[in-house]
């Protein structure tokens, strides 16, 4: 949808959470109607699937094997995600020859698969994003990133680590972020507050129960890290409905506003 402004403050692209169609409720993907009579030609992005199962088979060579059971066997504490995503991306990288098939599916390895899961989702977004954006570029004004759940956590891990494509984002705005695995879901709060770009986070009461473990410490570690700007925004009453996203869009222009757009 165009801006129905005669100059263009930028592009809104929205993106909901892993597996969410288009037209549910609680999609974030009803604000775009919302957002072109104040200036923002928007961009609805249909959401990408992600499998997240405990019977995963993956290809995975012999001699990476061991690599996965180390990476278990190491304290979850100990073990940075960085040193995590290189393990599980050398153990699910295709070879030309000498692969072994593992089934993955005892409770120890129920994370590795979800980990692996997440990078190739990871991936894919990051990709998806590029092409969008390449195809924007003609649009001029500021990039804004709507997006919620599983999307959210993995859009935010890749501004936090400066990732050259995120550069050209200007500011986030995320609603519900999570991960379905415990010990990465509980590395957002930091994750959030070393994004180098302004975050407006929505909260609400109907977010899941692993985005609402992490809520208030976000709201901490945003303030102990000396994020420069970041807001949390209440969304109070019923569920996501029409109104409600009508009560978003309200939001993030009064968060464009602030922020001198």
């Amino acid at each position: 949808s165009l801006s129905e402004q005669p100059i263009t403050k930028g592009v809104v692209l929205i993106i909901g959470d892993a597996n969410m169609p288009l037209g549910r409720q609680d999609s974030l993907s009803h604000v775009a109607k919302y957002l072109p009579s104040i200036g923002w030609t928007t961009v609805v992005m249909p959401s990408l699937g992600l499998s997240l199962v405990s019977n995963m088979v993956v290809p995975i060579e012999s001699s990476d094997a061991q690599v996965i059971n180390d990476t278990q066997e190491a304290n979850a504490d100990d073990v940075t995600i960085a040193a995590a995503e290189q393990a599980l991306k050398n153990s699910i990288s295709e070879k030309s020859k000498g692969t072994v098939t593992h089934s993955i599916n005892s409770s120890s390895a129920v994370s590795a698969a979800s980990e692996a899961a997440l990078i190739v989702y990871s991936q894919e977004v990051e990709a998806y994003l590029a092409a969008t954006l390449t195809h924007m570029r003609t649009t001029m004004g500021h990039r804004i990133v709507v997006t919620q759940g599983i999307t959210a956590a993995t859009i935010a891990k890749l501004v936090s680590d400066r990732d050259t494509l995120m550069q050209q984002i200007d500011t986030l705005v995320i609603n519900n972020p999570y991960w379905p695995i415990r010990k990465l879901n509980n590395k957002l709060p930091m994750i959030i507050a070393q994004t180098p770009i302004p975050v407006l986070y929505l909260v609400s009461q109907w977010d899941n129960s692993c985005s609402k473990q992490t809520e208030r410490k976000r709201r901490i570690k945003a303030r102990t890290e000396l994020k420069e700007v970041y807001r949390q925004a209440d969304i109070i009453g019923q569920p996501l409905d029409q109104i409600q996203m009508q009560y978003i869009a309200r939001q993030i222009k009064g968060w464009t506003t602030y922020l001198g757009w």
